[in-house]
């Protein structure tokens, strides 16, 4: 019986572990992703790269993403311009046109030099990184990765979204404030130009 009781009180910490861990799982399915998701930019600060909408293709349920941004603060119809916006507030999320031209951009903190920008919104299909031309009219897309969720674009470079429709938006960072390194507030401006041509395969 001693034995028994000796045995009950081995297994009683293993047990309380383990309930405690599918109490908790979600909490710390979370911790690990937000862990998982640290980067080191290339002025040597770490940055989190924020974990915004997730996008997913599979049989399994997933999370959806609206496709509409409804703060008309952070919209601009126009094909070209300039923009200055908070890019802490809405999600990070700017709208660039409408319709065919619609895209959804998403943005978030890096560094004073440095922002991170996703194809997380269901009206992007793929982001590219051109660091070599800073000027829109002479951008090539289709020279360009689209490999990844996630871009780091610095000033002077340009950020090419395509959206769902092949339609393309090239962007040119021209500054970024950020609160936690000095600024008074998290601020992104940009140029930016709809190009003419769809994507060349």
């Amino acid at each position: 019986m001693a034995e028994f009781i000796k045995f009950i009180e081995i297994l009683k910490w293993p047990v309380v572990i383990l309930v405690a861990l599918w109490i908790f799982r979600k909490s710390i399915k979370e911790l690990i992703l937000n862990i998982a998701d640290f980067s080191i930019t290339k002025d040597g600060l770490s940055a989190r790269i924020a974990r915004p909408s997730v996008k997913i293709s599979s049989n399994k349920t997933t999370e959806t993403v609206k496709s509409d941004n409804p703060n008309t603060d952070y919209i601009s119809e126009n094909k070209e311009g300039e923009v200055f916006f908070n890019y802490s507030n809405n999600n990070g999320i700017y709208t660039i046109g409408k319709d065919d031209y619609r895209f959804d951009t998403q943005w978030s903190k890096a560094s004073k030099e440095y922002i991170h920008f996703y194809n997380d919104q269901s009206t992007i299909k793929s982001i590219r990184l051109v660091k070599d031309i800073s000027d829109l009219d002479k951008v090539q897309p289709e020279k360009y990765d689209s490999s990844s969720r996630a871009r780091t674009a610095g000033i002077n470079q340009v950020a090419v979204f395509e959206n769902n429709n092949g339609k393309l938006l090239a962007i040119k960072i021209l500054g970024i404030k950020d609160d936690s390194r000095g600024d008074n507030s998290d601020e992104l401006y940009f140029k930016y130009k709809i190009l003419a041509k769809n994507l060349q395969k």
